[in-house]
């Protein structure tokens, strides 16, 4: 019995282990701007917005789009304590983004959950559902998904995000 629980102890820390190697960040194409931001992980195993982000032009040249993506996906932090207050924690974003309120953070917002784990990189279109309301918040499209190898050049990355955001589904203008 005691076996059985240490193998099963060993399976879920190792499971732990494992997500805890995953990197995400988001890349959120607005009308004026594209905001990049390094998604941090909580103890629990899910992703937070952090303070690391980058605003950059909407005609951003690919490669710089794609290194961009891979400097913030290198900025990941694991393992982190729930936010205490999480309300202060999205204020913070929305201010440091330049946003004035949650609405003006989803309106027109194409976002991108981008993630890496071992040789792969998923890049998962979402739908906006706009801040307020029952289909509230960037939800995943299913079977959108585009998966490439991590080995690829900056350049194709970026092509594929761009690619990525013509894929996202948005419903608040």
């Amino acid at each position: 019995m005691q076996l059985q629980w240490e193998a099963s102890k060993y399976l879920r820390d190792m499971e732990y282990q494992s997500n805890q190697m995953i990197l995400q960040a988001s890349a959120t194409l607005y009308p004026d701007k594209i905001l990049i931001e390094t998604i941090d992980r909580v103890k629990d195993g899910f992703g937070i917005s952090s303070a690391n982000m980058t605003i950059l032009p909407v005609d951003t040249d690919i490669e710089i789009l794609g290194s961009t993506v891979r400097r913030h996906l290198g900025l990941t932090k694991t393992g982190l304590p729930i936010p205490k207050d999480y309300k202060q924690h999205y204020s913070d974003f929305l201010r440091k983004a330049g946003f004035k309120n949650g609405k003006d953070h989803h309106r027109n917002a194409l976002l991108l959950h981008i993630s890496q784990k071992d040789n792969e990189i998923k890049i998962g279109p979402t739908r906006n559902g706009g801040y307020t309301g029952k289909e509230r918040g960037f939800l995943g499209i299913k079977d959108a998904d585009i998966i490439v190898n991590s080995n690829i050049d900056n350049t194709t990355l970026g092509d594929k995000i761009k690619y990525g955001w013509s894929k996202c589904e948005c419903n608040r203008i």
